[in-house]
Formats: C-alpha cells, structure tokens, sequence
C-alpha cells in the first residue's frame, strides 16, 4: 500500500495542481489511502510526525494556500526519496502526507477546523522548531 501511496504522490511530480483541481481530482483517492491507513493505526504511529508537518502548514492562514503548498511539498518530498532511494523516508513522507492532506482537504471543504488537533499541530511543531533551534546553537557556538 506504502508502494502505491507513493506511486499516487510521484504521478504528480510534473504536474502543478491549483487547490480546486486537488480537491476534485484527488480528494477521492487520499481520502482512500488516509482511511486505509487509520483503520492500520499509522496515523497513531507516525502521529508525531503527522502533527509536525499539520503544525508547519499553518503557517499559512489561508486554507487555500495550505493545500496547494502542502500538496506541492509532498510531490517534492516523494520525488526526492525515490531519487535518493531512501526507503524509511519514502514510507514515513507517503503516510504523513496522504494523512495532512486529508485533513485539509476536510477542512478545507468543510471550513471547520478542528482546534484541539490544529493547538496540538502547532505546539509539536514549535518543540521540533526549539529542538532545531539549539542544534544549530550549538553548532553556531563551535564557529566562533
């Protein structure tokens, strides 16, 4: 299933897909593969990682713009794991984003956001943001 999530994300590689053709092209089959996916319990393993990426795309207010970036970073992610082979990445890329475009695309449809979901987004992202943050302290502090 991972093989075909991927292969489904990559078909898109040289295709630029504005938000309403996302919505009426693929809404279908993400809402597929994110099912499939949740009744595997991948959401809850990978849950972390889901509300990471789900964090970073609200940096974008607008729902529109969420989508069609998120949809675009995702393309990017798989093409750059089948290039560099990386197995372990392309699994991890394809479920977190058939999962984060699933809830835009609810959200985006639906204009409800799930504010628990959106506050626990949020504040993993800004603990990767702080963990990232003193890497590269440290790493600045060896550069003096």
């Amino acid at each position: 299933m991972i093989n075909e999530i991927s292969d489904y994300i990559y078909s898109f590689k040289n295709k630029i897909m504005e938000t309403e053709m996302i919505v009426k092209e693929c809404e279908s089959t993400i809402v597929k593969y994110a099912n499939m996916l949740e009744k595997e319990s991948l959401k809850v393993e990978f849950e972390e990682n889901y509300l990471t990426i789900l964090g970073y795309t609200y940096r974008l207010e607008d729902n529109k713009q969420r989508l069609f970036y998120t949809f675009q970073e995702a393309v990017y992610a798989i093409d750059l794991d089948k290039l560099m082979r990386n197995e372990d990445s392309l699994k991890l890329n394809s479920i977190v984003y058939i999962l984060v475009l699933d809830s835009i695309i609810k959200e985006y449809k639906s204009s409800i956001v799930n504010e628990s979901e959106k506050q626990k987004a949020l504040e993993t992202y800004k603990i990767i943001q702080n963990r990232q943050a003193k890497e590269n302290s440290k790493y600045h502090m060896y550069q003096n």
